[in-house]
C-alpha cells in the first residue's frame, strides 16, 4: 500500500469555488473558458510531488491543450523525483523481493596461488646495476 494521503472529492460547489476565484480564466494560457468548454481544477504543483490539495494549489485549466501539455512536463518531473528517491524502479523492486546488489562469490582460499609468466621481461637480482 501506499502512504500518500487522501485527496478530497472534487465537488460541483469546489469547482464553481475554483471556478469564481479565477473568474474562468485559464491560467496557463491567459484566456477565458468559453462556455461549453472542456476545463480541468489543475494543481499548480504536482499532487504526486507535494500532496496538496487546497484549493489555493488549484486552478482553472483548459482541459485538452492546456492541461494535458502540463501534466505531460509533470509526468517527467515526477519520474525522476521517484528514480532519485529510490522508491520505485528496479532496483527497489529487487530490494522488496530480498535480492540486493549483486556481490562476488569471492576466491577459493584453499587452491593454492598460481605463479604467473613473466612476458620475456626479466628483472635483475638485487645488487647488480
Amino acid at each position: 500500500m501506499t502512504d500518500k494521503p487522501k485527496r478530497p472529492a472534487m465537488t460541483k460547489a469546489r469547482r464553481l469555488r475554483i471556478w469564481e476565484k479565477e473568474k474562468g480564466v485559464c491560467y496557463l494560457c491567459g484566456h477565458k473558458v468559453l462556455a461549453g468548454e472542456a476545463w480541468d481544477a489543475e494543481h499548480v504543483k504536482c499532487w504526486e510531488l507535494y500532496h496538496d490539495d487546497s484549493d489555493q494549489n488549484l486552478r482553472v485549466a483548459h482541459k485538452e491543450g492546456c492541461h494535458q501539455t502540463k501534466t505531460n512536463a509533470d509526468v517527467k518531473i515526477i519520474r525522476k523525483a521517484d528514480r532519485q528517491a529510490g522508491n520505485k524502479g528496479q532496483w527497489a523492486r529487487r530490494q522488496n523481493r530480498g535480492h540486493g546488489l549483486i556481490t562476488s562469490r569471492g576466491f577459493d582460499k584453499n587452491v593454492p596461488k598460481q605463479k604467473i609468466q613473466s612476458r620475456g621481461f626479466q628483472r635483475k637480482p638485487k645488487g647488480e646495476t
